[in-house]
């Protein structure tokens, strides 16, 4: 059985990626919500690579606490699964950003209530 897709939604940009986004979705005639998905997947895919040494690093250091070898896509698989279990699993690890250090210009309560549409 596979597992309900995750309903993710967008709040607005800061003004000049607002700009730029808005200016590729009107010359590639999409709306504003589809252009931002799209961007947002060819991110992903071209910062693979960085997110796939972060999760074999991370599966490393799992793998120290568990006493058995876990791969990066099952370290993967596990966070998208279950966070909780992961935060568990990498508590001496740490993680690479804490929001609570640092502000965090794309974090929802950082800009206005508004939504893409």
């Amino acid at each position: 059985m596979s597992q309900p897709k995750p309903q993710i939604a967008i709040n607005l940009p800061p003004e000049y990626e607002l700009k730029l986004l808005t200016a590729l979705a009107y010359f590639l005639g999409r709306n504003i919500s589809a252009q931002a998905l799209a961007c947002l997947s060819m991110y992903l895919r071209q910062s693979e690579p960085r997110i796939m040494a972060q999760l074999r690093y991370y599966a490393h250091q799992a793998s120290k606490n568990q006493g058995r070898s876990i791969s990066e896509y099952e370290l993967l698989d596990w966070i998208y699964e279950s966070p909780e279990r992961v935060d568990g699993l990498l508590k001496q690890a740490g993680k690479v950003h804490h929001p609570s250090e640092i502000q965090d210009v794309f974090e929802p309560n950082n800009f206005s209530d508004e939504s893409i549409d």
